[in-house]
């Protein structure tokens, strides 16, 4: 499978020259072929890192043949799952007091309901990149009219496989292709999507189309300036060439959004999945030292889940003096 390449030697965002960050790059993760180079932005009012060259648009599809959302299945089965099930459980109780002090706990909340939790009662949602719709039967029990758009079509057929009995809309298209009216919805959502599109302020721009007067968008993204970041270099989770055709720092993610005509616009960074980044990122570095892929998310390993504890919470107190060094990067606009 060959995939074609465009070159991108300038900072898509800002247009300055990119500078060099990494070569060679391989996907550790999802066995997509080739190899990839990575540039990064010199302008500080930017920072947006990015793949150079990217598969081009027609070929991006090719790059999710082994994606985890094709996959219904859980990777744990049996006597592992529960298991499993046990050291997770055994792993929450034992950080949930750090968690709360450090405010962890509380912002992981905030995430898993992307900062919807303030809106009452729920309206309509839109989940951009909803994979395989975990997060879209989340939101219906809590009352939302849910709907989803995704470009991979065996995401959505999984996802409909799963909920489309409950009368979910599940479209396989891209925001613009899926032609909603304007003033739609109350709230947009993208979690980890943005760094996948290859023209994220066109993407923006629709979604402050769709969006109700008021509306509130909410993306979350890998940080580039992150802690995790600095650590593992080009083994970090957040890179994942070549799906992941930028990676935003704050400033680049908040350029977007008021490029998109956004006026009301928040951007912060998180630690509060930072364990999980982190140890994914352990996994890609045995991986890259075995030259095999990944098996971090099939594996019980609680040596790297202590080591990446430890990790997450000295990015939770750095974040006190550094508030740009989260894992991962979130944006809330008001239209």
């Amino acid at each position: 499978m060959e995939i074609q390449t465009v070159s991108r030697r300038l900072c898509p965002l800002c247009g300055s020259a990119g500078e060099l960050l990494y070569e060679d790059l391989e996907d550790n993760l999802f066995r997509a072929p080739g190899k990839w180079r990575l540039r990064r932005c010199p302008n500080a009012e930017c920072g947006l890192c990015w793949l150079d060259p990217v598969a081009r648009e027609a070929d991006l599809q090719l790059l999710y043949e082994n994606y985890y959302t094709h996959d219904g299945r859980d990777a744990f089965s049996g006597f592992r799952a529960k298991l499993r099930s046990f050291f997770l459980n055994g792993y929450e109780s034992a950080k949930w007091l750090s968690s709360r002090a450090l405010g962890l706990a509380q912002e992981k909340r905030k995430l898993l309901n992307m900062f919807l939790d303030d809106w009452l009662p729920p309206g309509r949602i839109l989940d951009v990149g909803c994979g395989s719709g975990d997060f879209l039967y989340r939101m219906y029990q809590l009352g939302w009219s849910v709907s989803g758009v995704d470009f991979d079509d065996k995401a959505i057929a999984n996802a409909k496989d799963k909920y489309g009995k409950l009368g979910f809309e599940l479209l396989h298209n891209d925001l613009a292709g899926a032609r909603f009216p304007d003033n739609s919805f109350e709230a947009v959502t993208m979690n980890h999507v943005i760094e996948h599109v290859p023209e994220p302020v066109s993407l923006l721009s629709e979604v402050n189309r769709v969006l109700k007067p008021g509306g509130r968008l909410v993306a979350i993204t890998p940080n580039a300036q992150s802690l995790g970041h600095a650590l593992f270099r080009d083994c970090w989770r957040g890179l994942e060439p070549p799906r992941h055709l930028q990676i935003f720092s704050l400033n680049a993610l908040g350029y977007c959004a008021r490029q998109a005509s956004f006026k009301t616009v928040l951007v912060k960074s998180s630690a509060a999945n930072a364990d999980i980044i982190v140890g994914a990122s352990f996994g890609i570095r045995k991986a890259r030292q075995q030259m095999t892929v990944s098996r971090a998310g099939h594996e019980i390993n609680m040596l790297r889940a202590l080591r990446s504890c430890l990790i997450q919470y000295r990015e939770a107190l750095l974040l006190h003096k550094q508030p740009n060094c989260g894992e991962e990067a979130i944006l809330i606009c008001h239209k």
